[in-house]
C-alpha cells in the first residue's frame, strides 16, 4: 500500500503537533456540504468510518508523509488515497506549506464529529484557502489543482475525493474522502503523476501501464491505440466532437482542434497536445 516506508504500522494519531491555524478554521463548514447524488453524504461517511472516530474504536491509522511531513494520522485504508492526492497536487504544480488531517473535534456547537476526527479529511493552507463566501477559486487552490484531485477514482470508477470549495459557502482548504473503507482502492491510472510522482506516466498509464516511465505527450501526427483511446474520451465528453473522422487513431488537425476546445473548457493551457494534465482530466470526465 503506497509508500509503506513512510508510515508506522501501529500509529496512534494525535493533534499534539497540529499547527495552530488548524485548531478550528472551518466552524460548521462540513454541515454545508450539499448532498449530491453522485457523492456520499457527510452523515453516511460518519457511519461508514465509525470504527476510526477519534481513534476510540477498532479502526487503525497510518502516518503517511504529505509534502514531507506528518498530518497527524489518516485512516489506514485511505493511506493510498492521501498519497494519490499529494501526487495529483504536485503534478499540477501545487506546493503546500501547511496541511493537517487528524483532529478529534465536533463541528461548531453540534454533537456531530468533523470528518477530521476519522482521519479521512485534510485541510491545506487554510490562510491561503479560507472558508469564506465568494469565488471558490479565489484562493491558492486553482481549478487545475482541484480537478486533478477529483479525477482520482477507485477501481470501480467511482470518485475518491470531494472538495469543500464546491459547497454553498466554499471551504477551499478542505478535501474529504468520498467513499467507505472498502471503496478507497485507488486506480493509479487515474492519478496525475501516478506512483512515480511525476506527470510522465500519465498518458501511458491511462491506457495501459501505470509504471510507464517515458515522457508521453501526444501531438499532431501521432497514430495508434493511444490516439484512439483519447479520441474516444473526447467523444464521451462531447458526442459532437470529431464529426469527420471519429476515433480513427490518427492525430490530425480535427483532433488538435477538439483537444484545444476541451482544454479551453477545462481552463487548461490551450496547446492542442495531450499532455499529462489533459489526459488525466479526460479520464476523470468519464467517471
Amino acid at each position: 500500500m503506497g509508500r509503506l516506508g513512510e508510515m508506522e504500522d501501529d500509529f496512534a494519531p494525535t493533534a499534539a503537533d497540529m499547527p495552530p491555524e488548524f485548531a478550528d478554521p472551518e466552524a460548521n463548514a462540513e454541515e454545508l456540504d450539499p448532498k449530491f447524488g453522485i457523492e456520499t453524504s457527510t452523515a453516511s461517511l460518519r457511519n461508514l468510518w465509525s470504527a476510526w472516530r477519534c481513534n476510540e474504536g477498532s479502526g487503525r491509522f497510518g502516518n503517511p508523509m504529505i509534502y514531507g511531513k506528518s498530518v497527524g494520522g489518516v485512516a489506514k485504508p485511505a493511506v493510498d488515497a492521501f498519497l494519490a492526492l499529494e501526487a495529483a497536487l504536485k503534478a499540477t504544480g501545487y506546493q503546500a506549506t501547511s496541511r493537517w488531517s487528524f483532529n478529534c473535534r465536533k463541528i461548531g456547537k453540534s454533537t456531530k464529529y468533523s470528518l477530521h476526527s476519522y482521519g479521512i479529511a485534510i485541510d491545506i493552507d487554510p490562510r491561503e484557502n479560507p472558508f469564506t463566501e465568494g469565488d471558490r477559486y479565489s484562493g491558492k487552490l486553482q481549478r487545475r489543482h482541484v480537478d486533478a484531485v477529483l479525477a482520482i477514482k477507485n477501481k470501480r470508477g467511482q470518485s475518491v475525493w470531494s472538495w469543500g470549495g464546491s459547497w454553498r459557502k466554499p471551504d477551499r482548504m478542505h478535501f474529504q474522502i468520498n467513499r467507505g473503507p472498502n471503496d478507497v482502492d485507488v486506480n493509479w491510472a487515474t492519478v496525475l503523476g501516478g506512483k512515480s510522482g511525476s506527470v510522465k506516466a500519465t498518458v501511458g498509464a491511462a491506457i495501459a501501464d501505470p509504471e510507464v516511465e517515458e515522457d508521453n505527450v501526444l501531438t499532431r501526427g501521432a497514430t495508434g491505440a493511444a490516439v484512439t483511446h483519447f479520441q474516444k474520451r473526447l467523444l464521451a465528453w462531447n458526442g459532437a466532437a470529431l464529426p469527420k473522422h471519429q476515433a480513427d487513431g490518427d492525430y490530425g488537425q480535427e483532433t488538435v482542434d477538439w483537444i484545444k476546445t476541451y482544454q479551453k473548457a477545462a481552463e487548461l493551457e490551450v496547446t492542442g497536445n495531450i499532455d499529462g494534465v489533459t489526459a488525466a482530466l479526460l479520464q476523470g470526465d468519464l467517471g
